[in-house]
């Protein structure tokens, strides 16, 4: 086997009933969370052990249809290219306009910054070119703020975080990512060695792999010699430190859910966004805690 094949060996996406028993073995519904300390108890338990858990039914239809009906505008106004309102409330970095470069910045920004991600200058893959990934969207209006606050249910699950993983988390960025037909996604990998946690709120429904489904290798998180081995791999080919190239053996599922539905996962995990069909539509809502 050559090293290229090695470098992009993926692990056995799960289907049908195998798929629908693990995913259903790390849901639960989010009113029966905030009801039941028991429950409670279970789903910080299971996140600890597997990485990910995903909680059914987190955000009110009525906020999810407000938050679409705000992105339907900002869609129109963006392909309009009429743009001095936007530029008055965030920074636009366009194709063919960028006025900010680096996730630092993004993070950092004092105000929206609506990014259009296109490929990669040297031509490598997972540039996810096509997304709109717009940071702070709670920074574009008031209605934002509110609707994307209800939806994201902080309090909620920081306490959930607390007694997951022993550690106070705070939010450090919220985003919007807004997928049209994405298919350069980036292969599997983690966010970095330190602790860190992102939250995912559906806000359009996705029910099969054409949709582009949030994917998860349980466990990942937790199997260090896993971690090492890719490392060592990496290093040794001149990969990112970061990437999980050798995943053979190993098995992911596709986070299959409904607008309304969060998946909560550990950042250290092995995880990807699965590439799109060309005419599909995804509408994400995140939040990422760290330390």
């Amino acid at each position: 086997m050559t090293s290229t094949a090695i470098a992009t060996a993926r692990p056995t996406l799960l289907e049908g009933k195998a798929l629908s028993q693990e995913v259903e073995s790390i849901s639960f519904r989010f009113g029966d969370l905030i009801s039941n300390r028991r429950t409670f108890l279970t789903a910080a338990w299971t996140l600890r052990r597997q990485g990910i858990i995903c909680l059914r039914e987190a955000a009110p239809a009525d906020l999810i249809a407000s938050i679409n009906s705000d992105v339907g505008r900002l869609l129109e106004e963006i392909k309009s290219g009429e743009h001095a309102r936007l530029a008055s409330l965030a920074y636009l970095n366009l194709p063919d306009q960028r006025v900010l470069k680096g996730y630092n910045q993004f993070r950092d920004a004092d105000r929206s910054v609506i990014n259009y991600r296109v490929k990669r200058p040297d031509g490598r893959s997972g540039s996810d070119a096509g997304m709109i990934d717009i940071f702070h969207p709670e920074r574009l209006s008031d209605s934002h703020n509110l609707n994307i606050q209800a939806c994201l249910q902080e309090s909620v699950i920081q306490r959930l975080l607390l007694l997951s993983s022993f550690n106070r988390m705070r939010v450090k960025c919220r985003n919007l990512y807004l997928n049209r037909g994405v298919q350069d996604t980036r292969s599997y990998h983690c966010d970095g060695r330190s602790l860190k946690f992102k939250s995912f709120v559906y806000l359009s429904d996705v029910q099969s792999l054409a949709d582009g489904p949030y994917c998860f290798v349980p466990k990942s998180q937790r199997r260090r010699r896993l971690w090492w081995r890719n490392a060592r791999f990496n290093k040794q080919n001149g990969l990112g430190p970061f990437e999980f190239s050798q995943l053979q053996g190993a098995e992911a599922i596709a986070l299959f859910a409904k607008a309304g539905d969060m998946v909560l996962s550990s950042q250290r995990g092995a995880h990807c966004g699965h590439p799109q069909h060309p005419q599909a539509r995804r509408a994400v809502l995140v939040n990422m805690f760290q330390r």
